[in-house]
């Protein structure tokens, strides 16, 4: 029985053996199907580590404007006349002071002697009023006076020899009374000589010497005037530069002058451009305005100037827009812009009124890093911030940084530098 016993129990052992072993080896498999199950079943994350380097981030606003001289000088009829000879022709290069045109001076010359006369009869009466206390006039008023004076005093000599005589009774009370009566008119007629003389003396002082001062100022100005557009009859260059025709505003198009052609004083007759310097015209959107500001530099090509890549900055912004005939749409703003002359190789390739296309850098940074927006993450603070790590093999953490504009490369980020960022959103666990 001990034998048979042991043999059963060697059996039941060897049993419980063999089915442990299969329990633990099914757990096993059940526990790799789970997990292979497990990942077949999870969302399939992939982690995308991207390179980031400094490099040059720019905006740019694209304008189209037109060409014109930064010098530009008018020249006008200084009188009206007729033109008498003209020696340029558009496009024509002139030195300065190199004689341009000739005007007939004819009616001029009618009107400068008129104004000469009328400036010497000017000179006259002031003259007249500053000598006016040794003029015939008051040479008179005065002899009248002195006159008077005399007449009097003998009339009152003659008069105290009668009362003398009537006192003692050789002459009647009659002459008395006669010479008496005549004193008194002789003393009225010394005081209105008197007066005369006064006012005539005053004729020289007060309003009559002003109104002849400014006569005469008035008269000398307009002789002066005369005489300085007189001596314009050969109209000369101010400057050196090119010669081209002024624009009349009222047609839109060139003033074409010739010999015998009448102009009023004012008329624009040529204009002289210096082709050395150049300034761009243009104009922006109310919308643009706000990106724009003095000094900012430009980019400019043009069909005119293929292969031509000029520079420039923006020099003035115009406060005053222009508003279409529609009430709704926005108004523009002028935009001049000054053309670098260090730029312009080779400057004959530039001309006036040609298009030029701009383009205006708003913004650059030559050592910006820029990130795609799937990068940049956001915490409950509000505060933005990217998973970086310095290299591959470094740890990723973390970073705060400050986004910035965006552009074609992606937005601009400050707070790192070159280095690793992901843009899957898996990072450090918090």
């Amino acid at each position: 029985m001990s034998a048979i016993t042991r043999n059963f129990n060697k059996l039941i052992l060897h049993k419980y053996k063999c089915g442990v072993a299969l329990f633990i080896l099914v757990l096993s498999v059940m526990s790799g199907l789970s997990a292979w199950s497990s990942r077949q079943s999870a969302p399939h994350m992939v982690t995308h580590w991207l390179h980031i380097v400094p490099q040059p981030l720019e905006n740019q606003l694209g304008l189209v404007g037109r060409i014109q001289a930064a010098t530009q000088v008018a020249i006008t009829a200084p009188f009206d006349g007729v033109l008498q000879q003209v020696n340029v022709h558009e496009g024509q290069y002139v030195e300065k002071n190199q004689i341009l045109l000739t005007l007939d001076t004819s009616q001029l010359e009618i009107q400068l002697r008129q104004a000469q006369a009328e400036l010497m009869k000017a000179q006259r009466e002031t003259q007249q009023l500053q000598n006016w206390a040794h003029s015939t006039e008051v040479s008179r008023a005065r002899r009248a006076v002195s006159t008077a004076q005399q007449t009097l005093k003998n009339s009152l000599n003659s008069l105290r020899d009668t009362q003398s005589l009537f006192k003692r009774g050789i002459v009647a009370r009659m002459e008395v009374d006669a010479l008496t009566q005549q004193v008194e008119v002789q003393q009225q007629d010394l005081i209105a000589a008197q007066d005369e003389l006064m006012t005539t003396l005053a004729h020289s002082q007060g309003l009559e010497r002003q109104i002849a001062d400014i006569e005469l100022t008035n008269a000398r100005a307009r002789y002066d005037t005369l005489q300085a557009a007189f001596s314009r009859k050969e109209v000369k260059a101010p400057v050196a530069g090119y010669i081209v025709s002024p624009i009349i505003p009222e047609h839109s198009r060139p003033l074409l002058i010739q010999s015998g052609m009448p102009v009023n004083v004012g008329t624009p007759l040529i204009d002289i451009i210096n082709q050395d310097t150049f300034r761009i015209l243009t104009r922006v959107e109310e919308i643009d305005l706000h990106l724009l500001r003095e000094g900012m530099p430009v980019q400019i090509t043009g069909d005119g100037f293929a292969g031509l890549e000029l520079t420039g900055h923006i020099a003035a912004i115009g406060m005053q827009g222009n508003v279409g005939d529609s009430q709704q749409a926005g108004a523009k703003f002028d935009v001049t812009i000054d053309v670098d002359s260090s730029s312009i190789q080779p400057a004959q390739r530039v001309r006036i009124g040609m298009s030029a296309q701009l383009m205006v850098v708003l913004y650059r940074n030559e050592q910006g890093i820029a990130v795609p927006p799937a990068a940049l993450h956001r915490d409950d603070s509000g505060n933005t911030y990217v998973i970086y790590r310095q290299t591959a093999n470094s740890p990723p953490q973390k970073v705060e940084v400050t986004p910035g504009q965006a552009f074609v490369q992606g937005i601009e980020i400050h707070g790192i530098t070159s280095g690793q960022v992901n843009i899957s959103g898996d990072g450090p666990q918090e």
